[in-house]
């Protein structure tokens, strides 16, 4: 299964989303989750290249291999509570993120030369990691006080946007946490970001005080929140997943075929087998799938471990190392990511971060047609 990538998607949609900041803001863009599934090392790469200053993801591995590949942004590493030595990381100047002050004395203890540099995680209300909002200000306090080793160069909070009734709770939390970060701020020596806003707070235009950078992650990737007043002209950066078509079975009228013999061929009836199946594609065990095959829509019949088998009985000229497109950038091309999705009964996310581990990545028009599975990190089976 091979995915193809388009860096200059992606390279539009960064001037789209810059396009909306005001003058001075700083953008973190998140490349977490492989960068969701596109592959992390040509799209780190990309975004170098384009400008941007700080990356930001979850995985410690992943943040070491973009080191080791070569990239020198600031990498900002989301909270993890793995609890492992941070040597290496502050050895890599990554700047790790932190929500307790034990965590800020083993960075200390960690950092070499120069202090590390460090990130307070705020939550502001999501109820999931980060120190709580009310006690945010006096443990950055504590550490400005106490740890010598450590510079506090950001502080950010995540409040996941979903309008209607949120919405108010929202702006509240968002005003809440600015003034929670004024406060810190006040007595910080040198610059300190302040991050509320990723990609559905700047597709919405929301306002949050105080705060000085933006972290969006999907909006880069052409995914836009439901519900805008208008589309903000982002593309896919997914352009295809495809696939080969394998071997064929003809099935006589009448005959039973299938798990069980639960199937009944209504009229002569191709099979096609697909080399792929639940373990090493997107495809799930589920019905109302289609793929792709010679221009017409072909149906999943099932998905197996390793196979999947489709309907190409209306498919003129079938044939066994035909082009099968499981994901395409437009309807014309093939079932598009929201339709893929829908079928699958999961977000346009869940399926893009499922390619990682399980496809090749092609990207047309950049240096090499793809990266190499050994450019993968330890998290990160093919990037």
């Amino acid at each position: 299964m091979r995915a193809v990538v388009s860096l200059a998607a992606l390279r539009q949609n960064l001037a789209l989303v810059r396009q909306r900041l005001g003058a001075g803001t700083e953008l973190i863009a998140c490349v977490k989750a492989n960068a969701y599934g596109h592959g992390l090392r040509a799209v780190a790469a990309g975004l170098q290249a384009e400008g941007v200053r700080w990356l930001s993801l979850g995985s410690p591995a992943d943040a070491l291999a973009l080191r080791a590949w070569g990239i020198t942004c600031d990498i900002l590493l989301f909270p993890t509570g793995e609890g492992s030595d941070p040597t290496p990381l502050t050895k890599a100047a990554i700047t790790v993120s932190i929500q307790s002050f034990d965590e800020a004395v083993a960075l200390a203890r960690a950092a070499q030369t120069r202090p590390a540099a460090i990130f307070l995680k705020v939550d502001s209300g999501l109820g999931r990691v980060g120190v709580p909002l009310g006690d945010a200000a006096g443990l950055a306090a504590r550490i400005r006080s106490a740890l010598p080793g450590v510079r506090l160069a950001g502080v950010f909070t995540h409040l996941p946007f979903r309008g209607g009734e949120g919405t108010a709770w929202i702006e509240e939390r968002l005003a809440e946490f600015g003034r929670v970060a004024a406060e810190i701020r006040k007595e910080t020596t040198g610059p300190l970001l302040v991050q509320a806003l990723a990609s559905e707070g700047i597709a919405r235009s929301l306002t949050a005080p105080e705060t000085n950078a933006v972290c969006p992650g999907a909006l880069l990737y052409g995914i836009e929140p439901g519900g805008l007043p208008a589309p903000i002209g982002t593309r896919p950066v997914l352009m295809e997943v495809r696939t080969v078509l394998g071997t064929l079975r003809d099935i006589a009228p009448g005959t039973r075929y299938g798990y069980d013999g639960s199937r009944v061929a209504a009229r002569p009836t191709r099979l096609g087998a697909l080399p792929i199946g639940y373990s090493n594609s997107i495809l799930l065990p589920k019905a109302g799938q289609k793929v792709r095959v010679e221009g017409r829509d072909a149906p999943v019949l099932s998905v197996s471990l390793e196979h999947t088998v489709v309907d190409v009985t209306d498919v003129d000229g079938a044939r066994a190392g035909a082009p099968v497109c499981l994901v395409a950038s437009e309807s014309a091309k093939g079932p598009t990511l929201a339709e893929v999705a829908s079928a699958q009964g999961r977000t346009a996310l869940e399926v893009l971060v499922a390619l990682t581990g399980r496809a090749a990545y092609e990207y047309p028009g950049s240096d090499g047609a793809r990266t190499a599975p050994a450019d993968a990190s330890p998290s990160v089976s093919r990037s």
